[in-house]
């Protein structure tokens, strides 16, 4: 199922919007979709991560964000 919503947007954040989609040949709708299902998926991971930290600290696992991107990667 799908739902209209209405936003009012300042003139800057809509001229960029419509400057990227005529750019990329994209649809408003779905561009602002993609960067909705984006900030959506950044909030959850910004919990998760937050979560992680806090159990790691209490563990005594201090790792700087680098250390732990070169063992994951």
């Amino acid at each position: 199922m799908r739902h209209a919503v209405s936003i009012s947007l300042p003139d800057g954040i809509f001229n960029q919007l419509k400057f990227y989609c005529q750019k990329e040949n994209a649809n408003c709708s779905e561009t602002t979709r993609r960067a909705l299902r984006e900030f959506f998926y950044r909030q959850e991971f910004s919990k998760v991560r937050s979560k992680f930290q806090l159990e790691a600290k209490k563990a005594g696992v201090h790792f700087t964000e680098e250390e732990i991107f070169k063992r994951v990667s």
